[in-house]
């Protein structure tokens, strides 16, 4: 497992005995994941799709191309091990593309990191949403999305988080991850993954 303490964050991925230079860049991998989407109008999910956007010039054969998804998914998962799914539904508490400005706002606010004109590596922009503060109003609104109200609660705390959840309450949600687990699912399974993309 890769640990960004330790090591630079690849730019590269060695599929079949070769190394295959990638576009690094966040903007490439919010792009990657809404290719995995239904959401996007655009979509596409065909692996030479995928290939297009994430290798820079060469691209791997197609018939590495099992090989090839798979670490693929791995630098999107940052490095980290494919975990068997739970399948459990998972409420998604952001949208790139709803959430836009918001991300934007909270990366400014905390880092002063202007994400329009700044060029980061996938995995630290990861590493730098993970650590947004609850004072910056995307973690805060994330807090209202994932906030499960309960019996517990006072009668008027059960208002206030039923109206922030409606005020701001995500479009219909796209099946980035359940597309992901699918995919990742076959990959642990040994089956073909050519009926997912």
């Amino acid at each position: 497992m890769m640990n960004m303490l330790i090591n630079s964050v690849p730019d590269s991925l060695k599929i079949a005995g070769t190394e295959y230079k990638i576009h690094t860049d966040f903007s490439v991998w919010i792009e990657f994941e809404k290719l995995l989407s239904d959401e996007s109008e655009n979509a596409h999910k065909t692996i030479s799709d995928i290939k297009n956007l994430i290798f820079c010039d060469k691209q791997p054969p197609p018939r590495a191309d099992e090989e090839t998804v798979n670490k693929i998914l791995w630098f999107y998962r940052c490095g980290k091990k494919l975990q068997k799914s739970s399948h459990t539904s998972e409420k998604e508490i952001f949208n790139y593309d709803y959430d836009d400005g918001y991300i934007f706002s909270a990366f400014l606010e905390q880092y002063h990191i202007d994400l329009e004109q700044t060029k980061l590596h996938w995995w630290k922009f990861h590493a730098l949403m993970l650590s947004l503060s609850d004072s910056t109003e995307f973690v805060k609104i994330m807090g209202y999305r994932s906030i499960e109200i309960n019996s517990k609660m006072t009668a008027s705390q059960k208002a206030f988080y039923q109206k922030m959840k409606k005020q701001y309450k995500l479009p219909l949600k796209k099946e980035v991850q359940k597309q992901i687990s699918s995919i990742e699912d076959a990959l642990i399974n040994g089956e073909t993954i050519d009926n997912l993309l």
